[in-house]
Formats: C-alpha cells, structure tokens, sequence
C-alpha cells in the first residue's frame, strides 16, 4: 500500500497510508488527510489512484502544491517524490520496489582540465557582507602630512638651536 511520509514543521513525522482511490488533503476535518496548517488550503489537494499509478492534483490552492521544488496542479507520483503542501513536507511511498529498476545506461565521459578560468560574465556576489574597498581616506592623509610636517618642523629647530648656541 502506498504511504505518504508527513515531515511537519516542528519536525515531528507520521505516515499515512493511501488505503483509499481518492485521498483528499487539507485543512478542514472533512479531508481524508487533515493537515492542520494555515498555509494549507481548506481543501488543498487530492491525490487519486488510476489505474497503477498514483495522480497528484491541485484543487486551486492559495500557496500551491509543489512536486520536488517544481509548482504542479497535476502530476503522476513516483515512489520517493517530495511533495509539499503550502509549508507541509510529504514524500511519497509507493508500493514499488525501486530496486528493481534498471539503471541508466553508462557513459564515457573526457574531461580535460581548464587551462585558465576567469570570473563569468554576468556573475553576482551572493555574499551578505558588504565588499571591501580601499578608498583613501582625506582625514588620514591630512593627518599623515601634517604630522610629516611637524617631523620637519622639529628637526629645523632643533638645528637653528645648536647654530645659535655660542661656541666652546
């Protein structure tokens, strides 16, 4: 029987099982599946068996039903999809064993190593932090000077004083 996982946002988790052809999942009680969230709809989505296959589908929700990270209002279910309700995290379970599926075919791949690289073009820092930039500040360089200045000053002077002093 397939099962949906249900991962809620505290973090805690139950299962439900599929034991019925059409499954209905909301918020109010009248929901075979009753997920009790304000970003799920009142009657948020149903997900229906035909045939072999499990169907997912939107009932025209507010904040939609996404199917590994894409927004669907209808899709087929496969065992280990992730499926999330507004807020609420789900992963399909279906009866199937996916072991017993081939795995695609292998193919050889060259990979020679990059010569040079360079930034690309269009490319955007997504650092929060502010970039750094050396800019010259006016207050430190006045101060620099004048210091630089003063330095002088003191020399000149401490020179006119040993000239003006009388000889021995």
């Amino acid at each position: 029987m397939a099962q949906l996982q249900i991962i809620l946002p505290s973090g805690e988790q139950s299962v439900h099982d599929l034991a019925d052809e059409k499954t209905s999942i909301g918020r109010l009680a009248d929901n075979s599946l009753q997920l009790d969230d304000g970003s799920v709809s009142s009657h948020h989505a149903e997900i229906v068996l035909e045939g072999d296959s499990y169907h997912l589908h939107d009932l025209g929700s507010t904040n939609g039903t996404f199917l590994n990270e894409e927004q669907v209002m209808d899709a087929v279910l496969s065992h280990g999809d992730q499926v999330r309700f507004g807020a609420i995290e789900v992963v399909f379970q279906s009866e199937a064993n996916t072991s017993e599926e081939p795995l695609p075919a292998s193919t050889t791949v060259s990979v020679e190593a990059a010569r040079g690289s360079s930034r690309p073009a269009g490319f955007v820092t997504t650092s929060p932090l502010p970039k750094f930039e050396r800019t010259k500040d006016p207050g430190a360089v006045a101060l620099f000077a004048g210091a630089g200045i003063a330095a002088l000053a003191f020399i000149a002077a401490v020179v006119l004083v040993l000239q003006m002093a009388p000889p021995q």
